[in-house]
């Protein structure tokens, strides 16, 4: 993954910098054992000087040759080089202190903890380089000295304190490796997300200015009168004395510049002040800010500003000093939105118009009736929301709930697009075959309507339209079709668009077939309740017919 490469890099790169501290750590543990020979064992000074001294010199070839490895590949070797060469330095002073026994032994563990401590090693390498050493000292005890037999339990305890030490040491360092990599991954994250919303971004600005091109001329007069405003600033007492005011308050409600002693309800109605002071009075009281607060306030020359006012408490140390408020006028503001409103609902109308323009494909290919597609949402906008009434519907059936289902109803049949000439054309009846073929129309109607919803990442709208699209020949009783669906089983959406979609079929008149009257349509929905229809769905039918019979007859076929 692209985060693991980033921080093995950036360890790489942490390692190679604290080489530089390890050694120079461990020359000046050096000069500190130095003054400590000097104390404790002076009989042995020079000799341990000259050990000592080898092993800075070390560290000082060790520190070239980590400043020649510019590609940063061996900060782990001369690290641990240096270690080893600390480690070796006073294992020797050991031996010359009385092996198990010498106090010098705590240097190992000094060794050990400048070195895990400061590297940034992996829990792997924590474990090499402490056992190592431990290694090394036990061989060294064995091997090289002779013990008694009671020094063979303080070589024990001087292990198992070091096998200890190693243990917590790799302890530490997978907790810190495991830290310094979330961090890394987050990190990460936060730069994919950061480049992948500035892109997403991008895109918008692009998707805006294409379809407010023709809008640009206005939208600049805008812009430039907003960089030309400015909020009026002004900090009030409960009591409405003005402390202190900007230029811009001054000029629209304070009188002008030097009219500081006014009060700030004289630009509020006589009838909002003590309302006004109610407010300023909580806010202050109970340190509680205000955040798009609404008041309308009349300027110097008598106009009322619709404004919105947010305010908080300002303090010096522990004094409440007032609070203070930030005026915005936001009548151009409102206007904008009126403006907005109305450019929403234009979208609006253009989507609408594209869905029915897609819906229509169908009605090419299946020579159905002009307005067949008009009629079928008006029926499902009148049916859904008098279901809307319903206490049992009252939380599904939303105002979006009703407008997703009046786009996505016309596209009911968009599958019919994938049916032959021949089988749309034919006059007599179908073969078996034929009739699964006319069958499967719903399967690729909702196929389709899902692809395009997997496309926009999820929409209500889409997938309400795909409902539709697959269960609106299903039957209540369970005898319909793609997969036999029953009863409460069956979409919501899908049963409403199956009782519409039987109304239409009976009253619409088409080049092969003239329609039934409203009156006996009304009568076979009726005896169709609980094996076609839903007859909860029915009832609501019976308490809108009047509506349908109507809209079929606004709606009617002319010529």
């Amino acid at each position: 993954m692209q985060y693991l490469e980033l921080f093995r890099q950036e360890s790489s790169q942490l390692h190679h910098r604290r080489v530089y501290i390890i050694l120079s750590v461990g020359i000046g543990m050096m000069l500190l054992f130095t003054l400590l020979d000097y104390i404790l064992v002076p009989e042995h000074f020079y000799e341990f000087l000259y050990y000592r001294m080898a092993a800075a010199g070390c560290s000082v070839l060790l520190l070239g040759a980590n400043y020649r490895d510019q590609g940063q590949r061996r900060a782990w070797l001369i690290g641990f080089s240096g270690y080893l060469c600390t480690g070796l330095v006073i294992l020797l002073t050991i031996h010359r202190m009385g092996g198990v026994i010498s106090p010098y032994y705590v240097g190992l563990i000094v060794t050990m903890t400048i070195y895990t401590v400061i590297a940034p090693l992996t829990t792997t390498q924590t474990l090499i380089s402490g056992f190592t050493l431990v290694v090394v000292y036990l061989l060294s005890m064995v091997v090289v000295g002779s013990l008694a037999p009671h020094q063979l339990l303080n070589l024990f305890s001087n292990l198992f304190f070091m096998g200890c030490f190693v243990l917590i040491a790799a302890t530490q360092s997978w907790t810190d490796t495991a830290a310094r990599k979330q961090e890394c991954m987050l990190r990460t994250a936060e730069n994919e997300a950061a480049a992948a919303l500035a892109r997403q971004a991008g895109t918008l600005e692009h998707e805006v200015k294409r379809r407010t091109e023709e809008q640009r001329t206005t939208e600049q007069r805008y812009r430039i009168l907003y960089e030309a405003i400015a909020d009026a600033v002004v900090l009030v007492t409960p009591q409405g004395a003005i402390l202190q005011a900007n230029n811009s308050y001054l000029q629209y409600f304070g009188g002008g510049a030097g009219s500081e002693c006014r009060s700030f309800f004289d630009a509020v109605n006589a009838q909002d002040r003590e309302a006004v002071q109610n407010v300023l009075l909580y806010a202050f009281e109970r340190e509680v800010p205000l955040s798009a607060w609404q008041v309308t306030l009349w300027s110097d020359q008598d106009h009322p500003v619709a404004t919105e006012i947010s305010g908080t408490l300002l303090r010096r140390g522990t004094k409440k000093l007032g609070v203070q408020l930030v005026i915005r006028d936001i009548g151009i503001r409102k206007q904008l939105e009126d403006k907005l409103i109305v450019s929403l609902s234009k979208v609006r109308q253009t989507e609408n118009a594209a869905i029915l323009a897609l819906a229509k494909l169908s009605e090419y290919r299946d020579l159905t009736p002009g307005h067949h597609l008009e009629r079928i949402r008006e029926y499902c906008k009148v049916l859904a929301s008098e279901l809307a009434r319903h206490p049992e519907y009252r939380g599904e059936i939303t105002p979006e709930y009703i407008q997703y289902l009046y786009q996505g109803a016309i596209l009911h049949d968009i599958g019919k697009v994938a049916l032959t000439d021949e089988i749309l054309e034919k006059n007599s009846p179908l073969t078996e075959q034929e009739e699964q073929c006319l069958r499967d129309h719903t399967l690729a109607g909702g196929n389709v309507i899902q692809a395009m919803e997997e496309e926009a990442g999820g929409s209500g709208f889409l997938s309400l339209a795909k409902n539709i699209a697959y269960f609106h020949h299903e039957r209540w009783d369970g005898k319909g079709y793609p997969y036999g669906l029953r009863g409460v089983g069956i979409p919501l959406e899908a049963r409403i668009m199956a009782l519409v979609d039987t109304y239409e079929t009976l009253t619409a008149t088409s080049e092969k077939k003239r329609g039934l009257p409203h009156q006996q349509a009304f009568d076979r929905i009726l005896a169709s309740a609980g094996e076609q229809l839903d007859p909860m769905l029915v009832q609501a039918f019976v308490a809108v017919q009047e509506s349908f019979a109507r809209i079929g007859a606004e709606l009617a076929e002319t010529g």
